[in-house]
């Protein structure tokens, strides 16, 4: 899956569409063509992947190679409005193309990335909370329907929706059906937002300040006045829901699909911030003197301060991508429940870095996080429904393991004070509970990743001990050195760490190359002429007064000005 998506875009770096700045992110420079650019760029990556209906509609392994792509590492908007694109908008036209014939040239436009597609659904007063959305749909006499929002606050937020010239775009709003003045339940509903780069009646779009690491992405907030909507426009029927809650699942079924394909974004990136900070590292050098005296250039590589960071990254990566492909299996098979869907869906891993123009660190990964939905409240769900029995998650494999022990004594200590509890619980939720359930979502989501990165014996050793003793030290380093069973101490573990690194670091040049990020690469701090040719691309002032050359004794004006 990850080397796929790798040889699919790697010709694409050399085209002069993909040759961006991105030091020059955020910055106020003809935002309109960088805006049509990205779209564009969306766009050749569309081509090359090609999607099929049946690719949408099956998850198919081409399906998560986009999401793992290296371009998306590098290019984060793209990967914004690519995920949007054929997951999220159509994903969610796809369940009725079949029975109505009429939608299939809509499907067809979008497959191509011949009209930007976006889902509108959460509102500024209601992110996680989207079931209590606002935003109205109501049945007219004509059989159309009348979108409105009600107030500010019921807009949508954050979808792209900018009028970019020469594209048309379409919207899949989620809104209330009103019918006779009855709250019908939520519903998705076509709506065509621009035609031509010309926004359509009754729509407003403010678009917002670029974020870091997106560049000039139009993320909008959209409201509707009393937009006139077609009968066709939507999707499903206007009768009473026998289930609201499935009903309302039904309608945003692809947004657990969406937090699985971010996590395989994230493992790319943190790939490619190793494969940089390690490159950079066995270059940089600096001079250190012999017993002699003797000066000598010594790589910043040497320094376990740099091996450590980088090597726990590359670990990071390893187990991460096994536990992507065990997860996909998992999260593509039918039988599986799809609250068990949503759990394994409710924790990420992020990526670390620097600057936006050495392509390490990109917050458009943590925005990506957001949209999916915030990570804390999804894992006090997650955690919530698992105490409620509303699904289950995989027991452990190895019982034993010092993450699995960790993941049973935050289990049992969650289910001990609701025990003592007893009837009235809501108190003891807030106060509890609701703090354990991140730290518990997480740690079970970390002994999966290990037991899947151990069973898949496609990840080196001293890869998969360092992550193990990471995720030791980071999450509960007193509660592993007070369980004497364990043999875990302080000076035990920090003796793991070493033993750890020392065995990975003679073979980091491999895990750069297995990493397949080098094509993607394109940082100026990875050579001398890229770095000089970055910093003559910047703008630029000289001086030409001669004011700096000239002394205060012979100059009273200048005396006088300071």
């Amino acid at each position: 899956m990850f080397a796929a998506s790798t040889l699919r875009t790697r010709h694409l770096m050399d085209t002069p569409l993909f040759n961006f700045e991105p030091h020059k992110i955020g910055m106020q420079f003809d935002i309109q063509n960088e805006r049509k650019k990205i779209y564009e760029r969306a766009r050749e990556i569309a081509r090359v992947y090609n999607f099929t209906l049946h690719d949408v509609t099956t998850l198919s392994p081409k399906f998560w190679e986009l999401a793992a792509d290296f371009i998306g590492a590098i290019d984060a908007s793209t990967t914004i409005l690519l995920t949007i694109q054929y997951n999220l908008a159509a994903g969610t036209l796809a369940p009725f193309v079949d029975q109505r014939p009429e939608l299939r040239p809509l499907m067809a436009r979008i497959l191509k990335f011949d009209i930007s597609a976006q889902f509108l659904l959460t509102e500024l007063a209601h992110g996680i909370d989207a079931k209590n959305l606002e935003t109205t749909a109501a049945l007219l006499p004509s059989g159309e329907f009348d979108l409105h929002t009600p107030r500010f606050e019921a807009s949508k937020f954050m979808p792209p929706n900018a009028a970019i010239e020469g594209w048309d775009r379409v919207g899949f709003v989620i809104a209330r059906l009103m019918v006779n003045g009855e709250d019908r339940g939520v519903r998705p509903f076509i709506v065509m937002l621009s035609l031509n780069g010309k926004l359509c009646n009754g729509i407003t779009s403010r678009i917002l300040p670029s974020r870091p690491g997106t560049g000039a992405l139009d993320h909008a907030i959209t409201s509707f006045n009393h937009v006139r909507l077609p009968p066709s426009a939507l999707l499903g029927t206007t009768e009473i829901p026998e289930d609201p809650r499935a009903s309302f699942a039904s309608c945003i079924q692809r947004v657990h699909i969406g937090s699985i394909s971010l996590s395989l974004s994230a493992i790319s990136a943190v790939s490619l911030s190793a494969f940089i900070a390690a490159k950079y590292s066995m270059q940089r050098t600096v001079t250190m003197y012999s017993n002699s005296g003797e000066a000598i250039a010594t790589p910043i590589w040497t320094f376990r301060t740099q091996q450590i960071p980088i090597l726990t990254c590359f670990a990071r990566h390893a187990v991460m991508k096994a536990f992507a492909k065990e997860a996909i299996s998992l999260f593509v098979d039918p039988n599986l429940d799809p609250r068990a869907q949503f759990g394994i869906a409710s924790e990420r891993c992020g990526a670390q870095g620097l600057y936006l123009h050495n392509q390490i660190y990109c917050l458009a990964l943590q925005g990506g996080v957001i949209a999916e939905g915030d990570a804390l409240a999804l894992s006090i769900r997650a955690a919530t429904d698992l105490f409620l029995g509303r699904y289950t998650l995989s027991t452990p494999r190895y019982p034993h393991s010092p993450l699995a022990q960790y993941e049973k004594y935050l289990y049992e200590r969650c289910e001990s004070i609701l025990s003592e509890a007893g009837s009235d619980r809501s108190d003891i939720l807030n106060r509890r509970i609701l703090p354990l359930c991140r730290p518990l979502i997480e740690a079970i989501s970390h002994r999966m990743a290990y037991e899947a990165a151990l069973d898949s014996e496609e990840v080196h050793k001293p890869l998969l001990d360092l992550y193990e003793i990471t995720i030791i030290r980071k999450y509960g380093t007193a509660w592993f050195a007070s369980r004497s069973e364990l043999g875990l101490s302080p000076e035990r573990q920090e003796e793991m760490e070493e033993v750890a690194v020392s065995a990975a670091a003679p073979f980091i040049e491999r895990y750069m190359a297995e990493s397949g990020a080098e094509p993607f690469a394109k940082a100026p701090m990875l050579s001398k002429e890229r770095f000089r040719e970055f910093a003559e691309s910047l703008e630029t002032f000289q001086g030409a007064s001669d004011i700096g050359t000239a002394s205060l004794s012979t100059n009273p004006s200048l005396k006088s000005k300071l």
